[in-house]
């Protein structure tokens, strides 16, 4: 697929496929509009003819796309397929791709936010666990390692990535969820 899709950043994994068209440099907001529906569209008709040669249909109804430029707004163009049921795809501000959000503001605001949400959640789970009695402190420790830490384990790679106000923060909240967290192991 990755060949037959060949002039557009493609990434595959599994059935999903994430396209990136890119817009030219230096061009007006209207031409630029312009030029990438006549590539989305070209690759639409591109992705719906491999679809039928591999026999591997197109979900539709999953279909989205996502716009990002300085221009404040999402193109005022439509995309549709050409099966003649005229859906339209939907433009989306961000979406969630393998566990990454990726939205149309670059930064790592909504992925952190993402996370401590999850964080919060699990460790409010463990401490229901101690509160009502039903779990031993081994197996509130199985649970801190196997569904906790490693959200911590995967965010501080790309930590020195985050703004100083994000780095902050996030130390702030790792600390504090580790009291938490201690007070559930005990």
């Amino acid at each position: 697929m990755g060949q037959f899709l060949s002039e557009y950043t493609s990434h595959f994994f599994a059935d999903d496929v994430a396209a990136i068209l890119s817009g030219q440099l230096g061009v007006r907001y209207t031409r630029q509009c312009i030029d990438l529906e006549r590539r989305v569209k070209s690759f639409l008709d591109s992705l719906e003819y491999y679809s039928c040669l591999a026999d591997q249909p197109l979900n539709r109804a999953k279909t989205q796309a996502m716009f990002s430029a300085r221009a404040i707004g999402s193109p005022k163009f439509n995309i549709m397929f050409d099966s003649g049921d005229d859906k339209r795809i939907c433009w989306k501000s961000e979406y969630k791709y393998h566990g990454y959000i990726i939205s149309s503001k670059l930064g790592w605001g909504k992925l952190l936010k993402d996370v401590e949400c999850k964080i919060r959640k699990r460790i409010s789970l463990i401490k229901s666990f101690k509160l009502f009695g039903c779990s031993s402190p081994s197996l509130r420790k199985a649970l801190f390692y196997s569904h906790v830490l490693p959200l911590f384990t995967w965010v501080y790679p790309v930590y020195s990535l985050f703004t100083r106000n994000q780095q902050e923060d996030f130390s702030k909240f790792y600390y504090s969820s580790l009291r938490r967290a201690l007070w559930c192991l005990e």
